[in-house]
């Protein structure tokens, strides 16, 4: 795994309206946006359509309570891409100027903050709160388009290509919305967790405004690190967890500890492919806390390191996605040559608010 690769398949934009301007269109009277739509372009004259968008196909299911068949697809599609995603990718858009003891390193798939080690310590736990997010999904032409987006707390994954982590995440598929919670422990892949009411027939799955807190505790034991990995969904408890693995140190570093919302960016044999980020308005992440060297600080008071606010960029780091302590969203797109959009704003007491731009 190759987490910083630069090999990437690009997305040919131009205007569209569209009957949900909000999600993949023209302006909307309500928000004042600019939208751009995307197309998978063509890698090395090979069309990847099927490939990407596999939930785009003629007479797909058009209800919220979609069959069996059609949830199976939903989830194996959402392990998939979840699994086979990238660590942190990151951009090449200019860094904002850093304020307050925070660095600017922007990314293509992640927005929020990381915590990554520069000396001898490691990272012993990591823990924050949000509220799950209400989400639009794409409309009119684009209504059977994937859309997603992971919110997660976590260990590792920032500067190396192994990673510790859990939280909720939301995924639009042929025109339902769907809601999990779930876990991933290096070397494995994503885990759903949840009842299987939730899990077979998207029913009393997690809902927006469900109260999510999340940890990862590191414990050394006999040659290996033992891992706990703790979900509680205060709202709706039938989705709460806790599971435990095991990594040798030598394979999770431990370098570092991060609070994010992502948009999968899943290998193809020749690069990898960034799927649209949902509109999901505004989240937050509250009482962010790490462990390192054996003291325990809110975010922003991270001292073995550096603290990184990391605005999501477009992937030809155009314009910015998402951006960390933004309190609406822009009139327009936030260009990243512009030094004034998208800029660092330090958490307070391990909170920090992400705000949603544009879809990709």
């Amino acid at each position: 795994m190759k987490p910083f690769s630069n090999i990437r398949i690009s997305l040919l934009r131009a205007g569209h309206t569209s009957s949900n301007a909000r999600a993949f269109g023209s302006p909307s009277p309500s928000r004042g946006k600019r939208w751009l739509v995307g197309v998978v372009a063509v890698l090395v004259g090979i069309a990847l359509s099927s490939m990407v968008m596999p939930s785009a196909y003629a007479g797909a299911p058009d209800s919220t309570h979609p069959d069996a068949s059609t949830v199976a697809r939903a989830r194996a599609a959402f392990l998939k891409y979840m699994s086979s995603r990238h660590p942190h990718v990151r951009s090449s858009a200019r860094p904002r100027p850093a304020s307050g003891g925070v660095t600017s390193t922007p990314s293509i798939n992640w927005s929020g903050y990381a915590d990554a080690e520069t000396g001898s310590d490691t990272v012993s736990s990591v823990s924050g709160h949000w509220v799950i997010p209400a989400v639009q999904c794409p409309g009119g032409p684009y209504k059977y388009q994937d859309a997603f987006i992971a919110q997660w707390v976590g260990i590792d994954g920032f500067s190396d290509g192994t990673v510790e982590q859990l939280g909720s995440a939301t995924q639009c598929f042929e025109g339902v919305t769907y809601y999990y919670v779930w876990y991933e422990m290096f070397p494995a892949g994503t885990v759903e967790e949840g009842p299987l009411e939730c899990i077979n027939d998207n029913i009393d799955c997690p809902q927006p405004g469900d109260h999510i807190t999340a940890s990862v505790t590191v414990t050394p034991g006999g040659g290996t690190n033992n891992y706990t990995l703790s979900l509680t969904d205060s709202t709706n408890p039938l989705e709460s967890f806790s599971v435990t693995s095991s990594c040798d140190p030598a394979t999770c570093l431990d370098s570092s500890a991060e609070w994010i919302v992502e948009r999968p960016a899943f290998d193809l044999p020749f690069g990898f492919q960034i799927l649209p980020l949902v509109d999901y308005t505004r989240t937050n992440f509250q009482n962010g806390e790490v462990t390192s060297g054996g003291k325990t600080t809110p975010i922003e008071g991270f001292k073995g390191g550096t603290v990184n606010d990391m605005p999501m960029s477009d992937d030809s780091d155009s314009y910015w996605l998402s951006c960390v302590g933004q309190t609406t969203p822009g009139p327009q797109l936030l260009l990243t040559s512009d030094s004034s959009s998208c800029p660092v704003v330090p958490p307070v007491r391990g909170t920090f608010s992400a705000t949603w731009d544009s879809a990709f």
